[in-house]
């Protein structure tokens, strides 16, 4: 009887134990990751592409566990591991694309309470910049009722309801500044439209008239874009071929002059872009702007990834290529009391991110590191090339050591995304 218990309650605890001991032995994101990666190099091509196939079911989390490509990487695993990257970037731009959804259903509670509801469930940090001109940042209740509404409905019904607008020039990256209200009136503009992480409003529209040349006239319409702060375009380019412009009559309003594409650089710190649109065929029979379709083009960065290059006094045109972009370490020399670390930066896939937009190359970080981790920050650095492609620059460092002594380090974004975005605008009065 009494092994008979003992086999009961062996029994009991494995019952009890089993379902936890499997959870635990389930292995991990990295280790899966890991396992398919080893598999890329099999010997059966059909092997190799299961483990392609598998890497990217995992989802773009996975990127975060994928090996660097170096030098003795075999040229198979190494294009597999590049498309994957590539595949995957494109996916996680994608789900950064998609508006940010909010539940929350308070009553007079506090304002500063809903801000961080908001920040919490969205990961849009937004800065309270009143005290910055003067005003009164006071803590007003507020009552709401939200079920996945997306982020930007979300916060024109809350800066209604408080007198509270944005203000897009903190000079802060990744956030979005607030103030008050300077119009007069707690409503939300009906002109404003939002799409996905976009939003999108009519600010003004001009007509002119050069008296001295009456040929010259012309209309204008401002339009701010504006993005959730959690996403960091460099440019937003609008192709003027995918704008469709009609008053309420079904005239076109397209100007004559709409070809190519307005692209716009994003200053470090702002949260939002002003395009100016060209309208032609505006008469006095033209009341308003009926519709307004069109496209814009976000480009967009991926994953920060750190290049690194030692034996800096030897080193001569090495190459490291992570995802679409490809650093070369040309040379390290000294002028004089300055040393110069000169790199050639290449994006390897066609996307404009080079063409006349390289703020966001400026941008990147560049350092050397000493033997004990020591940082030394550069003392300024130039532009030494450019092509449609490619950039050469120059950084300059004081040194109190021998060169040898240290590392370069540069940081750079290891691909660039492609993201379109279709809007409409209706019912913009003309002047």
């Amino acid at each position: 009887m009494a092994a008979l218990r003992t086999v009961v309650w062996v029994a009991l605890v494995f019952a009890l134990t089993g379902p936890l001991l499997a959870q635990e032995s389930e292995p991990n994101l990295s280790d899966q990751v890991k396992a398919w990666v080893r598999r890329l190099d099999s010997d059966t091509l059909e092997e190799r592409d299961r483990a392609e196939k598998k890497i990217i079911e995992l989802g773009h989390e996975s990127l975060e566990h994928l090996p660097q490509v170096k030098p003795n990487t075999a040229a198979e695993t190494k294009a597999r591991l590049q498309r994957i990257r590539t595949i995957l970037e494109k996916a996680r731009a994608d789900s950064a694309a998609k508006a940010s959804k909010i539940t929350l259903s308070v009553k007079d509670k506090p304002f500063t309470e809903i801000i961080g509801a908001i920040e919490e469930q969205t990961g849009n940090k937004l800065v309270d910049y009143r005290r910055n001109f003067g005003q009164n940042a006071d803590a007003t209740k507020v009552s709401v009722d939200w079920e996945e509404v997306p982020f930007w409905e979300a916060l024109d019904e809350l800066f209604a309801k408080t007198g509270l607008e944005a203000y897009h020039y903190a000079g802060q990256p990744s956030v979005l500044a607030f103030v008050a209200r300077q119009s007069s009136g707690n409503t939300k503009n009906p002109l404003v439209r939002t799409s996905e992480i976009f939003r999108f409003e009519p600010t003004r529209i001009e007509s002119f008239l050069n008296l001295s040349d009456t040929a010259q006239r012309g209309t204008f319409m401002n339009l701010q874009v504006a993005w959730e702060p959690r996403a960091t375009p460099i440019v937003i380019k609008m192709p003027l071929d995918q704008l469709k412009i009609e008053d309420e009559n079904g005239k076109s309003l397209v100007s004559a002059d709409s070809e190519g594409s307005l692209d716009t650089e994003v200053l470090q710190g702002v949260s939002a872009v002003d395009i100016q649109l060209p309208l032609g065929g505006v008469d006095r029979t033209s009341q308003k702007i009926a519709k307004l379709k069109g496209q814009v083009v976000a480009l967009l960065p991926g994953r920060v990834e750190t290049f690194t290059f030692d034996k800096l006094e030897k080193s001569r045109n090495v190459k490291d290529t992570r995802g679409a972009i490809e650093v070369i370490f040309e040379a390290f020399r000294q002028n004089g009391d300055i040393y110069e670390a000169s790199i050639m930066l290449r994006v390897l896939n066609d996307q404009g991110a080079l063409e006349s937009h390289r703020g966001w190359v400026y941008n990147n970080e560049a350092y050397l590191e000493g033997p004990n981790g020591e940082r030394v920050d550069i003392a300024g650095f130039e532009e030494t090339y450019r092509d449609v492609d490619s950039v050469g620059l120059s950084y300059k460092f004081v040194l109190e050591r021998e060169a040898s002594d240290y590392q370069f380090v540069y940081r750079s974004p290891a691909s660039i995304i492609s993201l379109p975005v279709s809007f409409e605008l209706t019912d913009i009065p003309l002047p």
